[in-house]
């Protein structure tokens, strides 16, 4: 067996019993876990078209069939349910199958046509969560092999569950086929067909063109849009934010100003090195492909502090650009808790000054330096962190 992250809110919520419904993108582990913590329960899976699959005895029923059985056996997951056949939602409604069920899904918003609105037939019927990436307290709270620097290195794309236990070598030569992959399968379960201007924003947005404007002006530059009008950009930005591709981040003291990100550390990466290098069309060797890498690992170090901080304190990740400050957090309109990361070597006086500068000028917040480990940083009045505190810190907070 690999390496099992323990979820812990996850677990609680399988294991309350009654009916559940989980949903969220692709690749989030919905299933293994729900698996993993229900072993008794039995397992089917709704095939495109609406037949249901079981694997245990390696055939296929219709949805009469399914229904018989949810009269008389208990405990029951049903995987991709949106894809059933609309018997199955009336008979759910009137109360046909036992109480002891979960419900799966691999859409962000398409399943919500079945559980909100007035006429929506699993309305109330179903306590519901949202499964995500697996978070950076969830993995720091774990044992492994590796250690300081290259274990955060390594956790950082251990978000997505199915790279846990590769070498970054192997994520981002395999990533190259498994990213656009995974982007296609996700618009299609929410029903939206994958076109190249949804390729060109992740692009972009990967490149650094993280504002409305400079998207529209990356994808007229590549001849995908006839003007560089953010109004033709807008309903496949909302696409993706409501399928869990791309993440908004508000701008503080910039009223309806936001930016827009990669939630998956490893989409992040890859349409980097596509926009900046030509990872798809370009035979590149290891070695080159290896040095472009190190030079995005410490943004993508700062974005796993970023929800790790986010995860221990509770408050929300919002953006500082004057001064620019890599890490701040918000409660009720104020800011908590402001960091700096510097996932280096060295740190020099110099260096350390003006982060001391930088973060002065917050006095009410919390002041932190992230780094790397606690030696190198030269004496200073700021909360310093490393790896091993943040492991201590995450264990803590999973154990309570």
């Amino acid at each position: 067996m690999g390496i099992i992250i323990k979820r812990p809110w996850l677990e609680e919520f399988l294991k309350q019993g009654g009916r559940r419904l989980l949903y969220g993108r692709r690749k989030t582990g919905k299933t293994f876990y729900t698996r993993l913590v229900l072993p008794d329960y039995q397992y089917f899976i709704v095939r495109k078209g609406g037949t249901i699959y079981d694997p245990l005895e390696d055939q296929e029923i219709d949805t009469r069939v399914f229904l018989r059985l949810c009269r008389s056996e208990d405990n029951i997951v049903l995987d991709e349910f949106h894809r059933a056949d609309p018997r199955l939602f009336d008979a759910l409604q009137a109360g046909v199958c036992q109480e002891n069920m979960v419900l799966i899904t691999s859409t962000m918003h398409y399943h919500r046509r079945f559980t909100e609105g007035p006429e929506a037939p699993l309305k109330g019927l179903f306590s519901i969560r949202q499964v995500g990436l697996i978070s950076p307290v969830e993995l720091l709270a774990t044992d492994w092999s590796l250690e300081g620097k290259i274990l955060v290195e390594h956790l950082v794309f251990y978000q997505e569950p199915v790279l846990i236990g590769r070498s970054i070598k192997d994520i981002v030569l395999s990533g190259r086929e498994f990213a656009k992959s995974l982007v296609g399968e996700v618009l299609d379960e929410e029903d939206y067909t994958y076109t190249r201007r949804f390729d060109a924003i992740l692009e972009a947005i990967a490149a650094g063109r993280n504002k409305l404007t400079e998207i529209a002006a990356y994808l007229h530059a590549r001849g995908l849009l006839e003007k560089p009008s953010t109004s033709h950009i807008t309903k496949y930005i909302d696409v993706m934010l409501r399928t869990g591709l791309l993440e908004r981040i508000e701008v503080w003291g910039k009223r309806r100003r936001s930016l827009y990100r990669h939630v998956s550390p490893l989409t992040e990466l890859v349409y980097y090195l596509d926009a900046r290098y030509g990872f798809y069309d370009l035979p590149l060797p290891w070695s080159y492909i290896e040095k472009a890498v190190k030079t995005r690992i410490p943004l993508l170090v700062e974005r796993f502090m970023e929800r790790l901080l986010a995860g221990l304190f509770g408050y929300k990740p919002v953006k500082i650009l004057e001064p620019e400050i890599d890490i701040a957090l918000a409660e009720f309109q104020r800011i908590r808790l402001v960091a700096e990361v510097k996932w280096v070597e060295k740190l020099t006086r110099r260096e350390l000054r003006h982060i001391e500068e930088k973060l002065a000028r917050f006095p009410d917040a919390q002041a932190l330096l992230i780094v790397p480990d606690k030696t190198i940083v030269p004496e200073t009045w700021l909360e310093v962190w490393d790896t091993k505190d943040l492991a201590a810190k995450a264990r803590q907070q999973t154990n309570t």
